[in-house]
């Protein structure tokens, strides 16, 4: 082989490796086995609104001021027709055993009241210490 293979081989290389690990994050992130269901009957506020970003805020969002780095992303992970799932994902919480949280919200928007409505959400949360630092987990943190 000479140098121009070596280098190609290389660069093809690279790329693999920065495809399997963009994708393989996320997909963890997609998975809905990966969350623990909640019970929306047990949730605190209104379930349908005009959208879903909205409701999501609404339900999950802190609504005291925080120290630190804490930071609030919601990101819209599938949408088809008339179906919508997002990703609420909260960092750097103030909690010393509980790192971040995150949601997995699906709605259903319904065109007969024009609003979206949340038909299921499930939870995840990242741990500061213990077996499962630093990863995202169903498990309770220590």
């Amino acid at each position: 082989m000479d140098k121009y293979s070596l280098k190609s081989l290389g660069l093809t290389f690279s790329l693999c490796l920065m495809v399997v690990g963009c994708t393989g994050n996320n997909s963890a992130s997609h998975n809905e086995e990966a969350y623990l269901e909640m019970d929306l009957t047990e949730l605190q506020g209104e379930l349908s609104a005009e959208d879903p970003e909205t409701i999501a805020l609404n339900l999950f969002a802190l609504s005291e001021p925080l120290e630190g780095n804490f930071s609030q992303e919601i990101e819209v992970i599938e949408q088809e027709g008339f179906k919508r799932t997002l990703l609420l994902t909260q960092t750097n919480l103030p909690d010393d055993s509980i790192q971040g949280k995150r949601y997995q919200l699906k709605f259903e928007f319904d065109q007969s009241t024009g609003q979206w409505n949340l038909v299921k959400a499930g939870s995840q949360q990242s741990c500061s210490r213990g077996e499962h630092s630093g990863h995202w987990t169903v498990e309770t943190c220590p």
